[in-house]
């Protein structure tokens, strides 16, 4: 059947309007920056859920980059490691016989120094070998510290030293000092039963602590290697540190080298070692007031004191 001629502008106004329409759908920015495989998801799931509710539209690829991004692991930087451990001392030409001893871990930042009484539990295990009756000072001038240092193992560690009161100020600084110069330090006990009896008259056995490379304090004990003329050291007052023993002998006279030989030639360029009054290392305590036996005739390396 012919169509009136209205009826032939009326069908061609509405395909014209159509075009139209496509046309601006085809020009829209969503449209045109949508990738392909994201736009067919989208025609596919209305069509799949045109009854339902509609899902939560998949994200772009822009969105899903972003997420990677910030979930991935962030490196841990370079001076956190540093800030914990250091490398291991290489050997040297003498070793104490345990080259890493047990140490407790260090606590809190920094050094952490504190100083307090010595507790009855720390008092306890004194008492008949670090003190005994008879001794120039009881527990009441003595004080406890801890702080935390650098071991040979590279390691923060914690040790513990008990010295008179009078010196306790002076000796938190100085291992204070001696931490930030990141100096190292074998080990650092009391004094006590762990070591035994002195071979010779009263206190722990220092001779022991030596050999071992201990760092210590209070011993009421002999002048070391005079033990026979029963003169009290300063150890056994509190007011005497002894640090390092086999990196810095104790040169008493010929032939008589406490702990050992090997180091009292060897004064520079080994890690604990004290080398001279200027170093930096003899500074943290002599700035404090101490006096550094590594100048005396017969040198003690490892010795600091305040004169009562």
């Amino acid at each position: 059947m012919r169509r009136s001629r209205t009826a032939r502008a009326a069908t061609m106004a509405a395909a014209l309007t159509s075009l139209a329409l496509a046309a601006c759908s085809a020009d829209s920015p969503a449209a045109s920056t949508a990738p392909s495989s994201t736009r067919a998801a989208r025609s596919t799931s209305s069509a799949q859920s045109s009854s339902t509710t509609p899902s939560a539209p998949a994200p772009t690829t822009a969105t899903a980059t972003a997420t990677v991004t910030t979930s991935a692991p962030s490196p841990a930087p370079a001076t956190a490691l540093a800030s914990t451990r250091l490398t291991l001392v290489p050997l040297a030409g003498a070793e104490p016989r345990t080259r890493f001893p047990t140490n407790q871990a260090a606590v809190g930042s920094g050094a952490n120094a504190s100083a307090h009484p010595v507790s009855d539990a720390v008092w306890a295990r004194m008492v008949g070998y670090s003190w005994t009756s008879g001794c120039p000072v009881g527990r009441s001038s003595l004080r406890y510290i801890t702080v935390n240092f650098w071991g040979f193992d590279g390691h923060r560690s914690r040790g513990a030293i008990v010295v008179n009161a009078s010196i306790a100020s002076r000796t938190v600084a100085a291992f204070t000092r001696l931490y930030e110069q990141r100096f190292r330090i074998r080990q650092m006990k009391v004094m006590d039963s762990s070591w035994g009896h002195a071979p010779i008259g009263p206190g722990a056995d220092d001779y022991a602590a030596m050999d071992a490379d201990n760092t210590s304090g209070f011993n009421c004990r002999y002048v070391g290697g005079e033990e026979s003329k029963k003169g009290w050291s300063n150890h056994a007052y509190g007011t005497a540190i002894d640090v390092n023993d086999f990196e810095n002998p104790y040169v008493a006279g010929p032939g008589r080298i406490y702990p050992d030989a090997w180091f009292a030639t060897r004064r520079s360029g080994y890690a604990g070692a004290f080398s001279s009054t200027r170093s930096a290392a003899v500074r943290a305590f002599t700035d404090q007031g101490f006096r550094w036996g590594g100048v005396w005739s017969a040198p003690d390396f490892q010795h600091f004191d305040v004169g009562r």
